[in-house]
């Protein structure tokens, strides 16, 4: 796989609803962290990292 010189990362407050939103729109799950709640998804020469927002104490904000 291609990297972009520059991609994006994104905090999320949802990492499913984010990848599910993405994915409606045609993006490619390539690669998670399912313990970190982290995404890389792609669409053509589109590319993003998405991470789950959390506090100093590693918990979800809510």
């Amino acid at each position: 796989m291609h990297f972009n010189k520059l991609i994006p990362e994104l905090s999320v407050f949802d990492i499913t609803q984010t990848k599910d939103f993405y994915a409606t729109l045609g993006f490619k799950l390539e690669y998670e962290r399912k313990e970190d709640k982290f995404a890389f998804m792609t669409f053509e020469d589109s590319q993003f990292m998405f991470e789950q927002i959390h506090d100093d104490a590693g918990t979800l904000v809510n």
